[in-house]
C-alpha cells in the first residue's frame, strides 16, 4: 500500500474516533492487531484495545482529536494529535481505580505510530501525556491537599 494510502487510512481512524464509531475502526484493524498505549497493561489485543478506547469515550462523551501532523514512511504512519473533551463520565485509572466525573475540560497531546500491512492496522503504539490529564482536576486537588 502506498504511503499516501496509509496516511489516509490513519486519518480515517481518527475521523472514526471523532464520530465515536468504534465499529468502523474495527473494519480497519487486522484480526491479530497489537496495541501498546499509555495507561494500558502492556500489549493489548483487539478487544482490550477497544475497551481501552471505550473507557475514554465514556469518561469524555465529547472527546475529539485534532490531528496536527501526519508523517508516512513505508508501512508506518506517525500521527501527532491533541485530544480534548469534558470529563463527564467515570474514568478508570491504570491501577483499576475510578475517577468520578469532574465536569472539567481536558486537553492532552499525544501521538500514535501505526503499522499498516495489506490495508489493515497490525500494530498501534499510542503515547499521550497522562500527567497532564490526571493533573487537570482531581489529582492536582489531591496533591495540593496532601
Amino acid at each position: 500500500m502506498a504511503e499516501q494510502e496509509n496516511a489516509k487510512l490513519a486519518r480515517t481512524l481518527f475521523d472514526n474516533l471523532n464520530a465515536h464509531d468504534l465499529d468502523a475502526n474495527d473494519r480497519l484493524l487486522a484480526d491479530d492487531i497489537k496495541t501498546e498505549a499509555s495507561g494500558a497493561a502492556g500489549l493489548t489485543t483487539r478487544e482490550q484495545s477497544r475497551a481501552y478506547t471505550q473507557g475514554f469515550l465514556t469518561a469524555f462523551p465529547d472527546l475529539h482529536f485534532d490531528v496536527t501532523l501526519t508523517v508516512a514512511q513505508g508501512d508506518y504512519v506517525v500521527v501527532h494529535w491533541v485530544g480534548s473533551g469534558t470529563h463527564n463520565g467515570s474514568l478508570t485509572t491504570p491501577s483499576g481505580g475510578t475517577i468520578p466525573p469532574t465536569g472539567k475540560k481536558a486537553m492532552v497531546p499525544g501521538s500514535s505510530t501505526i503499522k499498516i500491512k495489506d490495508g489493515k492496522v497490525t500494530h498501534n503504539w499510542i503515547h499521550w501525556d497522562m500527567v497532564t490529564l490526571f493533573a487537570i482536576g482531581w489529582a492536582m486537588d489531591r496533591w495540593l491537599k496532601a
